[in-house]
């Protein structure tokens, strides 16, 4: 009999528990059956034949049947305070200006639904009332709408009041408890025992159109069910309504608790008042009467296209579902003149206008016209009487049962909108086609209709019971006063006074009280936490939240306080416990592979040492006194803080806190990442360069300077947030530093003289970087340039071109040829260039790199590094998620690692780690040869084409690379991609390390956070929390990562903002002058063989098998079958030749690109294509050594000068993978795309892919126009085919923006 911890699990994540074997059901009935056996073993110590069904719960009040009583209500045989305001005194002042901020402050467009404000003009639909901001209009399908401005009465410049601040004026302006006045039971359906209750005010929601203050009354103070609410609506209450009103709803849960026969459905409601400032009535509440029922004529005609038409089904769906034999036990038991399994026979028409006649009341009848309107009202069915000078306009729509308990119910209403509650009338078992077919013209109806009460039936607005107690001394004074804050008392932040002994028995339920004195302190975050949080928000939460409101808190909500800078934050043991190190035993001999493995008692303690750290809240409960105290620390998040914030290791770091309310966080803006450009610099000449640096290179070489002479500061941040259950407030702690940046991106475009930049820097700064080698010590006055293989020789031959030989280079193309330089070469050097794969080199089975490494360090041996990814990155979220099934979208960011491969990689990491250290800790004599590139201290680094490290999609996992997958992983364990400790960096330089791209790929804060690790380890936000850290993380720590809280939006916010500031200090992209040549795109149908057509509808048979026009987010899984199919379909082989023949028979002699995607064939069939047409070509090889790699695309960078030169192959065949840093434009100027690149779902990297193909031709140097040609395969009969779809997706406007990053 072991305990159960239960969770708030949902349907989805209970099934997935279950496994495929069981179901739902069998996991709740084995949660079930774990509760009782404690008491089943228990009872059969004493009696061993006892059974379970023998037990049952004794309440106290059981005999009632779940009744509401009286007597357990929080105000039973309460005096009525005589001089209460009623609900109209209270509330009619907020008619007018502040119900019209009301309006303005809600949620006007979906975008604004996480709690921000759009700045752009909010447009409304005349006919339904949908509103969408303009900026927003581009996502929805508008077309049908007849969108008008609204006025946003009286805002000036279109600036809407913020809702956070709102929020807190209604808060102070409304009470927090409501009562029903004597006389209610008596009117008020299922309103027995209700006037005993007081409507506490549980919580303050911003609505479309609207806010909704939501009030519960609970049974025995929260201890028992909640058994009504009252419902309070500020601002436009119903759609389209040109007047601001205030209206209350009064809802019994009585039907819904009862023990016998309990109601299923959605609650009515069962007594409301509506207040507004141009009625000349008396406000009054009003109660529903009986349902008046009558028969109505509804006659349709004027025919259009049924909703079901309209998105598609046709007769095959219609037949499907009529010969469908469906069982007697699964048919609804509903009785009905419709079919309820199949169409009705006129299921494909709807009438265009409906007359409707025969009401007695004359309220509906009249002329009613389908509104165009699609998607914003239940099947887009929307019909409307227009208005006139003695009626109002009437609509007529489907109102839905959202529990599915009975059939979609049609309604006549004054609002075009379901949720106003505005019904006059409900239509019994109708359909619009019922219109149009004679016998079914005439339908029965109810009229729903309220009847006004008396002026005695109010609502109270009590004085409240409790009473918050403000501190005389500020809260940040009793901070700063704690001389030491792990043994101080922690400060109070306010007390409550007033508790019945009913309340405290009430708050104190789940708390163990044998051994409590009269002071207690409520469980708020361990085993009775949720339970006790619930307890808190309904008793306490009110007269809190309120008092916040009226600003009665010793601090101010959002300001930031600071801690003082005597404690250092961070390093206390106590607040932030060290997780035990594991140690590493191999898990197989037979495949050399390791495990983590930890000392049991050492985690259990540390588990313990998490679980028992200092609480940021705390309340206690003076049992003898009738008060409650919250106590508030913030040096326990202070601490948490400071202990995550990465970079640079330093004593300076500065905190600050706040206490925010989550009601008033925002979600950060939707906004794509701009590059600056470089114009507000000044220009640097430099001297000794052979060809002057162009104006916007020579300024962007000033702003690379300022950065590497500390001129640029970052402020580095980190936080912690705390939440407080029950009341919804969050205690944050921000930890800061202001550190100079120790890098940058200098994203200039394709083409447009990075690479010159760089040497120009190197250049500009070489006599200082000479003055401080130390050959002693390894600090060498070089640049390390780290490069893509086929990149070694480009790199040397263009600091020739710019510097002829003023400044040292050496080439380390592999570990032999670094076994030809000492430590003193490579500290005299000027320029150091090594391709990034340099670590994962290999011959044969041998590693040389790792295994030179080793021995240099006197360390273990190095693994290789692993073949797969243990964790990916995606920015999206692909699959169909169905309701209640365990398969639900596929979401890679870490759903899909392995824990053997997170082993796998962090044993990787921790050898190669432990041999840099053992490195290090080295001397050598300035002679010594073959010391790897991890000793020394570079002047700088400079990583070209810095993207290829960073996206890991799976379409990168491919073998004919030149920068393979393993080669990947090995370059970014060589760049340090996924350490934040600046000091533990393998590659460490003294100015600032540079990455270059022509696509920096900035699409998403992650990328960008991991670009700024890169860049010198400059931490940015949430870095500690990256998804990159889950690569090598063990299972008990993946564990412990999901015990930390959920970040808040104002965190998200705090993310955002770092990385747009971190682009904006420290990324530059810069335009190239306007290019002289044409740039053609050319496309080359060609049609798939039958065969192919078979093979591929065989694939896709389960989900259309009628078109070929299908995406591969629709394959799903199968995406990779139906694109392999494609891509290495023969009638590319044709299109290729071809295509090749012709640019040969205009142009002889010319050079042609081909590329060609590896992952799905397309690289292999192109290959077979030029060999059995009998093309000679050139290709980059995995098994070419890095020289022969460069060897090969110089032929293919220069013009031919000789005849020897000229008989080489005019064809190059490259993978996309090898798209990157090549300079080609200077001998050829024709590419051929042989089938379109397609990796995933991430459009924005597989865009950026492409544009990096084109641009080693298309680029500044070119002086021939430049010609695409891409091979397309269409179906057999020539239909769109999943290359139209990648193509066009590829070649968007908006994916190639974020490709390139927007710049000026």
């Amino acid at each position: 009999f072991s305990r159960l911890l239960l969770g708030p699990e949902t349907e989805v994540q209970l099934s997935d528990l279950a496994g495929n074997a069981m179901s739902v059901p069998v996991v709740n009935a084995t949660m079930l059956a774990a509760i009782c056996a404690p008491q089943l073993k228990r009872q059969r110590e004493t009696n061993k034949k006892v059974l379970l069904s023998d037990f049952a719960f004794n309440q106290k009040y059981a005999t009632a049947n779940g009744a509401v009583l009286a007597e357990r209500g929080d105000m039973y045989n309460t005096p009525r305070d005589t001089s209460a305001k009623t609900f109209v005194e209270v509330f009619t002042p907020l008619l007018g200006e502040f119900a019209r901020d009301a309006y303005r402050t809600s949620v006007l467009c979906y975008c604004e639904s996480s709690g921000t404000v759009s700045s752009a003009q909010i447009m409304e639909c005349r006919d339904c009332g949908m509103s969408v901001c303009r900026n927003c209009c581009s996502e929805y399908q508008v077309h049908s709408h007849d969108l008008k401005p609204v006025d946003n009465a009286g805002a000036t410049a279109n600036i809407r009041p913020d809702p956070h601040e709102f929020e807190r004026k209604l808060r102070s302006k409304v009470p927090s408890v409501l009562r029903l006045s004597e006389g209610w039971e008596e009117v008020l359906k299922d309103g027995d025992g209700l006037e005993s209750f007081s409507f506490q005010l549980q919580e303050v929601r911003r609505d479309k159109g609207h806010w909704q203050l939501l009030y519960g009354a609970w049974e025995d103070q929260g201890r028992g069910k909640q058994v009504a609410e009252i419902r309070v609506l500020v601002g436009r209450i119903k759609k389209l309504d040109p007047e601001y009103r205030v209206a209350a709803y009064v809802r019994c849960y009585a039907p819904a608790i009862r023990h016998k026969k309990p109601y299923r459905g959605k609650l009515k409601d069962a007594a409301r008042i509506v207040l507004s400032s141009s009625s000349n009535q008396a406000d009054c509440w009003e109660v529903p009467t009986s349902p008046q029922k009558c028969k109505v004529n509804l006659i349709g005609s004027d025919e259009v296209e049924s909703q079901r038409v309209l998105i598609g089904l046709n007769d095959d769906a219609a037949n499907a579902l009529k010969s469908h034999d469906v069982k007697n036990a699964f048919k609804p038991p509903i009785n009905s003149r419709n079919h309820l399994t199949h169409y009705h026979s006129k299921w494909k028409t709807w009438p265009g206008t409906i007359t409707v006649s025969g009401s007695d009341t004359e309220l509906i009848n009249g002329t009613y016209r389908k509104m165009k309107c699609t998607h914003t009202v239940v099947l887009s069915a929307l019909w409307r009487r227009d208005a006139t000078c003695d009626k109002p306009a009437m609509y007529l729509f489907l109102r839905p049962d959202v529990l599915r308990t009975q059939l979609d119910t049609a309604v006549f209403s004054l609002s075009p909108s379901y949720k106003d509650t505005n019904e006059l009338f409900e239509l019994v078992d109708w359909i619009p086609e019922n219109t149009l077919a004679e016998r079914t013209y005439k339908t029965s109806a109810k009229g729903l209709t309220w009847k006004p009460l008396a002026n005695r039936f109010a609502v109270e607005v009590p004085k409240p019971s409790l009473h918050v107690h403000p501190m005389d001394d500020s809260f940040d004074r009793q901070v700063s006063s704690l001389v030491d804050p792990t043994t101080a008392e922690i400060p109070i932040l306010c007390n409550i006074e007033g508790l019945s002994t009913d309340i405290v028995k009430s708050l104190l339920e789940y708390t163990s009280l044998e051994e409590a004195g009269d002071i207690v302190n409520i469980d708020l975050f361990g085993k009775a936490g949720t339970r006790n949080a619930k307890r808190l928000s309904i008793i306490a939460a009110p007269s809190l939240l309120k008092c916040a409101a009226e600003d009665q808190l010793p601090l101010t909500l959002s300001k930031w306080y600071k801690l003082p800078k005597s404690i250092v934050f961070g390093q206390c043991p106590i607040n932030v416990p060290s997780r035990p190190i594991g140690r590493w035993r191999r898990r197989s001999d037979r495949d050399n592979t390791w495990e983590r493995e930890y000392d049991n008692e050492e985690s259990n303690a540390y588990y313990h040492r998490l679980f028992n750290r200092p609480k940021a809240f705390a309340v206690e409960v003076d049992r003898s006194q009738g008060t409650m105290r919250l106590r508030m620390n913030p040096h326990v998040a202070a601490h948490r803080a400071a202990a995550q914030l990465g970079g640079e290791e330093t004593g300076s770091v500065e905190v600050d806190y706040c206490l925010s309310e989550l009601s008033s966080m925002g979600e950060p803006p939707t906004e794509d990442f701009h590059v600056p450009n470089s114009d507000r610099y000044s220009e640097t000449i430099v001297h000794g360069m052979e060809l002057p640096l162009y104006k916007r290179q020579a300024k962007a070489l000033t702003r690379m300077q300022a950065i590497e002479d500390g001129e640029v500061f970052f402020p580095e941040e980190e936080r912690s947030e705390i939440v407080l259950p029950g009341i919804g407030w969050c205690l944050i702690a921000k930890a800061a530093k202001h550190s100079p940046l120790r890098g940058g991106v200098l994203g200039d475009a394709i083409g447009s003289g990075k690479t010159v930049v760089t040497i120009a820097l190197i250049l500009a700064g070489a006599e200082k970087a000479r003055s401080r080698r130390n050959v002693q010590a390894g600090r060498s006055g070089a640049t390390l340039i780290v490069v893509p293989p086929g990149l070694v020789q480009q790199w040397d031959d263009e600091r020739k071109k710019f510097t002829k030989n003023k400044l040292r280079c050496i080439r380390v193309d592999s570990t032999s040829t670094l076994m030809r330089f000492s430590v003193e070469d490579l500290c005299k050097a000027d320029i150091v260039i090594v391709p990034a794969g340099l670590i994962e080199e290999a011959k044969g089975k041998k590693r040389p790199y790792t295994e030179n490494l080793s021995k240099k360090a006197s360390a273990g041996k190095i693994p290789q590094a692993p073949t797969y990814y243990s964790q990916r990155e995606a920015p999206t979220i692909e699959g169909t998620w169905v309701r209640n099934m365990s398969s639900g979208p596929e979401i890679y960011v870490g759903n899909k690692g392995k824990q053997k491969d997170r082993d796998s990689q962090a044993y990787y990491g921790h050898c190669y780690s432990e041999a840099i250290q053992k490195l290090r800790q080295k001397k050598f004599a300035p002679s010594e040869r073959g010391v790897p590139m991890e000793y020394f201290t570079w002047e700088r680094i400079v990583i070209d084409e810095c993207h290829e490290t960073l996206v890991t999609g799976k379409g990168l996992e491919t073998k004919n690379a030149d920068f393979k997958a393993v080669a990947r992983r090995g370059a970014r364990e060589f760049l340090g991609v996924a350490e934040t400790s600046i000091s533990k960096r393998p590659l460490i330089a003294e100015t600032g390390v540079w990455g270059l791209t022509g696509t920096p790929l900035l699409e998403t804060e992650a990328r960008v956070t991991e670009l700024a690790n890169l860049m010198g380890g400059t931490y940015l936000t949430g870095a500690s929390n990256h998804w990159r850290k889950e690569e090598r993380e063990s299972g008990r720590d993946l564990f412990l990562n999901q015990q930390e809280a959920t970040r808040s939006r104002e965190y998200r916010c705090a993310v955002h903002q770092a990385c747009h500031s971190y682009v904006e200090e420290a990324c530059q992209r810069n335009r190239g002058e306007e290019l002289q040549v044409k740039l053609t795109r050319k496309k080359v149908h060609v049609n798939m063989s039958e065969s192919e057509g078979k093979e591929f509808q065989k694939v896709t048979n389960d989900i259309d098998k009628s078109t070929f026009d299908i995406s591969p987010g629709q394959l799903g899984e199968k995406a990779g079958d139906v694109l392999t199919i494609s891509c290495s379909s023969k009638a590319r082989h044709s299109a290729l030749l071809g295509s090749i023949d012709a640019i040969l028979d205009e142009e002889p002699g010319t050079k042609i690109i081909v590329f060609a995607n590896t992952s799905f064939g397309g690289y292999a069939s192109a290959s077979k294509a030029l060999e059995s047409g009998g093309k000679r070509y050139c290709s980059v090889s995995e098994k070419s050594s890095v020289e022969e790699q460069n060897e090969t695309l110089s032929w293919f960078r220069h013009v031919d000068v000789s005849e020897a030169e000229r008989q080489r192959p005019r064809i190059l065949l490259l993978s996309f993978e090898q798209a990157a840093g090549h300079n080609l434009q200077e001998a050829c100027h024709n590419v051929i795309i042989y089938d379109p690149y397609y990796s995933g779902s991430d459009a924005v990297a597989d865009a950026s892919v492409e544009e990096q193909a084109v641009g080693r031709v298309m680029r500044q140097g070119q002086k021939c126009d430049v010609t695409v040609t891409r091979i397309l395969v269409a179906g057999p009969k020539g239909e769109r085919c999943l290359d139209d779809w990648i193509v066009d997706r590829n070649l968007d406007e908006k994916v190639l923006q974020a490709a390139t990053s927007n710049f000026d």
